[in-house]
């Protein structure tokens, strides 16, 4: 069942409740007066009123206060799902070129296998790295694995002598002007994170050591896994953000997700949101499928 969003809009009116989450409450655009005729041609209306099978499905989008979004993008794609769950039901709400395709989720691994033709399914994953961090250190922690990346594109490429030690300067440089296709670029454009000072950046790298992510020896370097990752992760392709959104007793909008980026089958990173910090991790294609399937079902954050 396909709808443009003047029709998403004209049905509203036949749910007299809907949820904050529900996308009945958040597509506000002004009706043309074709509405009726146009759901009437595509059998979705029937004598002024939504038909049996189309009210079955459209009740669960307005109702529900469980909604994921998925937003996947690389270079050529962009592909944008959300799914709705109400009485133990779920709603698949596809974009198709600004029109929405609505279907029940009844085959919710055939969407993940769609996923899969971007991030594979590899068991296996470059490097370990999982690490809980504030929004201060993950800046400086990314700004290092980007100049990480940097300078093992340039050694490969024979322009430049792979170092593993950096100074404060070349971070906060990459922290203030990142460079293209950066790490530190991503997520000052997707997520407002405050831009940590020189004294600050000296006290954060002291935490880092501490957690043993980084040393000190004429510069900084990253250690173990954390080094491996930085010198693997080195052509983002494919980016996958996610959201689910539950509504509690209070009626308040909860929200828990994050990012997730590839680098290769078996080169990718999770960003995951939380109100601890940021819980990154290194993720094996089979892994990152079942995270965002998890995340589809709409779960409880409540």
């Amino acid at each position: 069942m396909k709808l443009t969003t003047k029709e998403i809009s004209f049905i509203a009116k036949d749910f007299d409740e809907k949820s904050q989450v529900s996308l009945f409450a958040n597509v506000q655009e002004a009706v043309s007066g074709t509405e009726e005729k146009s759901l009437t041609a595509k059998g979705i209306y029937k004598d002024g009123k939504l038909t049996k099978k189309a009210r079955e499905i459209l009740e669960i989008v307005a109702a529900a206060k469980k909604c994921t979004r998925l937003i996947l993008k690389d270079s050529f794609i962009f592909i944008e799902k959300y799914t709705y769950r109400a009485n133990n039901k779920l709603v698949l709400v596809e974009n198709d070129g600004g029109d929405m395709v609505f279907s029940m989720a009844d085959n919710l691994p055939k969407t993940v296998e769609q996923i899969s033709e971007f991030t594979g399914k590899s068991l296996f994953k470059s490097s370990g790295v999982e690490i809980l961090l504030s929004a201060d250190e993950l800046l400086i922690f990314l700004a290092m694995v980007d100049i990480y990346r940097r300078n093992a594109m340039l050694a490969y490429v024979g322009h430049g002598i792979e170092k593993a030690a950096i100074s404060l300067i070349e971070i906060m440089k990459q922290i203030n002007d990142p460079s293209p296709n950066s790490l530190v670029k991503l997520f000052k454009q997707n997520y407002n994170y405050p831009i940590p000072q020189v004294e600050n950046a000296k006290v954060i790298l002291k935490k880092l050591t501490r957690k043993d992510f980084v040393t000190f020896n004429n510069g900084y370097e990253l250690i173990s896994d954390y080094a491996v990752f930085a010198k693997s992760f080195l052509v983002p392709e494919t980016i996958i953000m996610i959201d689910t959104f539950n509504v509690n007793e209070k009626d308040e909008v909860i929200v828990a997700g994050g990012i997730c980026i590839t680098a290769g089958l078996r080169n990718i990173a999770s960003f995951i949101m939380g109100n601890d910090g940021i819980d990154m991790s290194s993720l094996s294609g089979s892994q990152l499928l079942q995270m965002v399937e998890n995340f589809l079902k709409c779960p409880d954050i409540s």
